[in-house]
């Protein structure tokens, strides 16, 4: 298997690894912190829903440009925690789905494309790649964190059902 595929499919896993994650959470899990100023689950998500268009736009821009300054992608935050927590994984994997259709449709050659990020410096449009892999893979373990002090602090039923 090659870097590109390896990279494109652990996209694609972050999929997979979120839907099993967040099979098993209620409603008044997904919003649980483990303290005031801790994301949820459910911001967790919205953020990866969040950041993924603007990444995906990040890559057309390397792929269309020579060298692009590229801007740090910020979350302010201030998600829509109202909206349940299946809508903001099926936006998540919309747009998810987009992003790895357009690697697919890369050539070898693009993936050696430059551009200059202002956090990492100069680097190749692989390398930022991987880093996205990265900061799914964080992502992921950070829910997994949340389920497992879930299991040590349970939302009580009365509160998990009125959340639902």
């Amino acid at each position: 298997m090659t870097r590109r595929q390896i990279l494109i499919e652990s996209m694609r896993s972050t999929l997979r690894d979120l839907a099993r994650l967040l099979r098993p959470v209620s409603a008044g899990q997904a919003l649980w912190r483990p303290a005031p100023d801790a994301w949820c689950i459910a911001e967790v998500v919205a953020h990866l829903a969040y950041v993924e268009p603007r990444y995906l736009a990040r890559l057309r821009r390397v792929v269309a440009e020579d060298t692009p300054a590229v801007e740090y992608i910020d979350d302010p935050g201030g998600h829509d925690l109202a909206r349940p927590l299946d809508e903001h994984l099926q936006e998540f994997v919309a747009r998810r789905e987009e992003t790895v259709a357009f690697l697919r449709g890369l050539r070898q050659a693009d993936w050696g494309r430059r551009l200059v990020h202002p956090v990492y410096g100069l680097g190749r449009l692989r390398d930022h790649v991987q880093i996205f892999v990265a900061h799914d893979n964080e992502h992921l373990e950070q829910i997994v964190q949340l389920r497992e002090q879930l299991d040590i602090h349970p939302i009580p039923q009365g509160e998990d059902a009125a959340l639902s």
